[in-house]
C-alpha cells in the first residue's frame, strides 16, 4: 500500500522529532550521569588523599605495635574515623597489616565492613558500585604500603534520578508521539493546502471550461513557479483549442455551401427524365454520399459550436411523450423492412423543460443506432418518471458492443467496427452528440451491452422548470 504525501510527510516529521528527542535525552542523561559521577569521584579522591596522609602521619605505628599500645592507638583511630564519617553518608574500612595479620578499622556507616563481600578487598584497585542496606554506594578501593582501604560515598541520587527520569519518559514519550503525529499531520496539511487547492481547481478545467485557471500563489517559491507554469500551459492549450474550434467551424461552414450546391445538382440530374437509367443509379449513389457528408458536416458544426459554448440552447416546456410517440411511429415503419418488432412499453405523459429540437435529435440518434445494428428480434422503448427525473430506456437484441469498446463509444469518430460502420453509414459522431445533449440538460447516459445479445441505453434527465 503506497502512502499518501501527507502521510509520508507526517512520518518524516515524526521521525525527525523522535531522532532529535532521543539525541537530546541521551545527551542530557549522559551529562547528568557524568556530573553526578564526577561529584562522587571527587569526594572519593579527597577521602583517599586524606586517609593516605592521615595514616602516614599518625597511625603507621599500628603496623609494628603490640599489646596495650596497639589497642590504645587502634581505639584512637576508630574515634577519628567515627568523628570524620559519623555524620556523613560515607564510610571507610581499613585493613592495616600488623605482624602478618590485618587489623580492620571502620567508620561512618555501621557494619559497612560486614556488608562488603568477603573477597572485596582481594579485587583490583578501582571504583565499584555496591548495594549496602538497600542503598547504592560508590566505593573506592586502593592500596598503600600500610594496607588496603575502601572508601564509600552514597550514590543513591544518581540512581534515583535515573529511575525518576525513566518514570517520566514512560508517559512523556507516548505523549510526545501523539503531539509529534498531530503536529506533523497539521504541518503536512498546511504545507499541502496550496496543492489541494490547485488540484481542485485543475479538476474543474476541461475542454468545455478552459477559461478556469489555478488559483494564484502569492509566495515566490517552487510551488508558485509550478502554478505559474501550469497556468501558462493551460493558456496555451486554450489558445490551441480555440484555434481548432474556429477551424472546425470555418471548415464546416465552407463545406456546407458546395455540398448544398452539389446535392441540388445531383437531385436535379436524378429528377431529369432525360437522364439514362444507368446514370440515374450513379447519381443516386453519389447523392447518398453527399447527403451523408452533409450530415457529418452538420454534426461537426454542432459539436464545434457546443465546444465553443456558442450553440444556442432554447429551453421550453413541452410534452416529452409526444415526441417519443412520433419517433416510435417512424421507427415502426422503418423496422418493417428488417422484420424487427418495435415496442413502446411505457410512455406516460410527462412535461419536460428543455431544448425540444435537441431532445428530438437525441431520441432519433439512439433509435437510429438501435435499428442499424439490429437485424432481427425487437427494439423496446420505455419512458417513465422516477422520482424527480425522467428515465428513457431503449434496448435491442442487436449485435451488441464488445466490453473493450464500451469506455470509448462516446469518443468522437470512434467506431466499434470500422467496416461495419462504413456499411451502415456511421461516422462515429452520433453518440458523442447524444452525450453532449444529455450533459447540456444536466442528465446522465449509460450503455450496457453484450456481444450478440443486445444493447441497452439508459438516459436520465432532471425534471427542472423555469418557475
Amino acid at each position: 500500500m503506497r502512502l499518501t504525501i501527507r502521510s509520508r510527510l507526517t512520518l518524516w516529521y515524526t521521525s525527525a522529532f523522535f531522532i532529535v528527542l532521543i539525541l537530546l535525552l541521551a545527551v542530557l542523561l549522559w551529562e547528568l550521569q557524568h556530573q553526578l559521577g564526577n561529584e562522587a569521584r571527587k569526594v572519593l579522591q579527597i577521602e583517599e588523599n586524606w586517609l593516605s596522609t592521615f595514616i602516614d602521619s599518625e597511625f603507621l605505628p599500628l603496623r609494628t605495635l603490640a599489646g596495650e599500645k596497639y589497642l590504645n592507638l587502634a581505639a584512637n583511630l576508630r574515634e577519628e574515623l567515627d568523628e570524620r564519617y559519623g555524620l556523613k553518608q560515607q564510610f571507610v574500612v581499613l585493613l592495616i597489616a600488623n605482624h602478618g595479620a590485618n587489623g580492620k578499622f571502620s567508620g561512618g556507616l555501621k557494619g559497612a565492613d560486614k556488608f562488603l563481600a568477603s573477597d572485596f578487598f582481594l579485587r583490583r584497585a578501582g571504583s565499584y558500585n555496591v548495594m549496602i542496606a538497600e542503598r547504592r554506594y560508590r566505593v573506592r578501593l586502593f592500596r598503600r604500603e600500610w594496607g588496603t582501604a575502601a572508601v564509600g560515598v552514597e550514590n543513591e541520587t544518581l540512581w534515583r534520578v535515573a529511575e525518576e527520569t525513566g518514570e517520566i519518559l514512560i508517559w512523556l514519550v507516548p505523549l510526545s508521539a501523539l503531539f509529534a503525529i498531530a503536529g506533523g499531520w497539521l504541518m503536512a496539511k498546511l504545507a499541502l493546502r496550496p496543492v489541494v487547492s490547485a488540484a481542485q481547481a485543475a479538476e474543474a478545467i476541461s475542454m468545455e471550461n478552459l477559461k478556469e485557471r489555478l488559483p494564484a500563489y502569492a509566495d515566490n517559491d517552487e510551488f508558485g513557479a509550478l502554478v505559474a507554469t501550469l497556468n501558462r500551459m493551460v493558456e496555451r492549450l486554450a489558445e490551441g483549442v480555440t484555434r481548432l474550434q474556429r477551424f472546425t467551424q470555418d471548415a464546416a461552414h465552407e463545406l456546407r455551401t458546395p455540398l448544398t450546391i452539389l446535392r441540388g445538382d445531383l437531385e436535379l440530374a436524378y429528377q431529369d427524365e432525360k437522364t439514362p437509367e444507368e446514370t440515374r443509379v450513379w447519381v443516386q449513389k453519389n447523392l447518398d454520399r453527399v447527403i451523408t457528408l452533409g450530415q457529418i458536416v452538420d454534426n461537426l458544426l454542432l459539436l464545434a459550436r457546443s465546444d465553443a459554448g456558442s450553440y444556442p440552447i432554447n429551453k421550453t416546456l413541452f410534452r416529452f411523450e409526444v415526441i417519443l410517440r412520433e419517433i416510435f411511429e417512424d421507427l415502426q415503419i422503418l423496422a418493417e423492412e428488417r422484420a424487427v418488432a418495435v415496442h413502446l412499453e411505457n410512455g406516460e405523459p410527462l412535461e419536460f423543460y428543455g431544448d425540444k429540437l435537441l431532445i428530438r435529435r437525441l431520441l432519433l440518434n439512439l433509435c437510429d443506432n438501435a435499428l442499424k445494428y439490429t437485424s432481427q428480434g425487437h427494439i423496446a422503448l420505455s419512458l417513465r418518471q422516477v422520482g424527480d427525473v425522467i428515465e428513457f430506456i431503449i434496448s435491442d437484441t442487436g449485435i451488441g458492443i464488445p466490453a473493450s469498446d464500451l469506455p470509448h463509444i462516446f469518443d468522437r469518430f470512434y467506431r466499434v467496427d470500422k467496416s461495419r460502420a462504413s456499411a451502415t453509414g456511421g461516422s462515429g459522431l452520433g453518440l458523442a452528440i447524444c452525450k453532449w445533449i444529455v450533459d447540456a440538460h444536466n442528465g446522465t447516459i449509460a450503455v450496457t451491452s453484450e456481444e450478440m445479445k443486445g444493447t441497452t441505453v439508459r438516459v436520465t434527465l432532471p425534471l427542472s422548470h423555469p418557475f
